[in-house]
């Protein structure tokens, strides 16, 4: 897919904001469930969203980042 493709993708995150962390979706016994939130996207429409460590959804992925736990 073009960059085009990807841009209009993600964009849609901007202005966004995360609602609530739903937990880890998926494969609860290995941990390899998705990282899910509930989101208001900047239109106004909620949604989840689910990060996962490809397209095709193989596995959950990881944000780099954030605050440890320890520092929230």
């Amino acid at each position: 897919m073009s960059n085009e493709y990807w841009n209009k993708y993600y964009t849609s995150l901007v202005g966004a904001r995360i609602l609530a962390y739903c937990g880890m979706e998926g494969e609860e016994e290995d941990l390899n469930g998705f990282p899910t939130f509930t989101v208001r996207f900047a239109n106004g429409d909620t949604g989840q969203i689910e990060i996962s460590q490809d397209p095709e959804g193989n596995g959950g992925g990881f944000i780099f980042g954030l605050l440890a736990p320890e520092r929230v």
